[in-house]
């Protein structure tokens, strides 16, 4: 498991810290480099104003204390993929920033693992 984000890791490190993840790989990619390589798509100026993403935002910002973010990132939409080697096994790409993927169920579609 490796995470890709869009801050740098001073910022990102207490947030992986309070959420159990502080050893996981990650890479910072303030840049949206890897969000590019991945085809990830940006959201609409409208679409953020959405209530179902406000209110999505809102849960967020309180239990986990996200901050303020720069308008590139905010409207960066997010991925999930199960890749290995070179090859991605699974994937679920964002479609609003409100969208919640089911994790477990990506790694069953991937076959990459047996679940227990």
């Amino acid at each position: 498991m490796a995470f890709v984000h869009g801050v740098s890791p001073e910022e990102a490190d207490p947030w992986f810290a309070r959420a159990g993840l502080g050893d996981v790989p990650r890479v910072s990619d303030p840049g949206l480099d890897h969000y590019r390589a991945f085809e990830l798509e940006t959201t609409g100026m409208a679409e953020l104003v959405n209530p179902k993403v406000w209110a999505r935002g809102a849960v967020c910002a309180l239990q986990h204390g996200f901050g303020t973010q720069p308008v590139a990132l905010i409207r960066q939409l997010p991925g999930v993929f199960v890749v290995h080697g070179t090859r991605v096994l699974a994937e679920f790409r964002h479609g609003s920033p409100a969208d919640r993927p089911d994790y477990l169920g990506l790694v069953r579609r991937s076959g990459s693992a047996t679940m227990r």
